[in-house]
């Protein structure tokens, strides 16, 4: 799979994300299952954790969610850890770009 589309199989799990943390918030819930936003399109993986851990991650367009062992080292590379789950930073020029350009929350 080539750059470009892996960074928009990821930009549409985020958008899947947001859909996610958005309901959750209307319903006063503190934590969901958010699908992990890994470059995979098969992947049915999910991450529970806090919407406001899942909204410090999304205050990067360039960070996300993911299942460890699903980050993609030539794309991203993690910078936290967190048990069940990993937030990566997308460092590749042409991934990061398209990500940032597809972030919901800068539209």
């Amino acid at each position: 799979m080539d750059k470009l589309k892996r960074a928009q199989t990821e930009a549409l799990f985020r958008d899947v994300n947001e859909r996610i943390a958005e309901s959750a918030e209307r319903f006063d819930a503190d934590v969901a299952e958010f699908v992990c936003e890994c470059a995979d399109p098969n992947c049915t993986h999910r991450i529970r954790t806090s919407l406001e851990h899942y909204d410090e991650v999304r205050g990067e367009a360039t960070h996300f969610l993911l299942i460890p062992g699903h980050e993609d080292p030539e794309i991203e590379r993690v910078v936290e850890r967190h048990g069940r789950h990993a937030v990566v930073e997308k460092f590749e020029r042409i991934v990061a770009r398209t990500v940032r350009r597809l972030d919901p929350r800068t539209v």
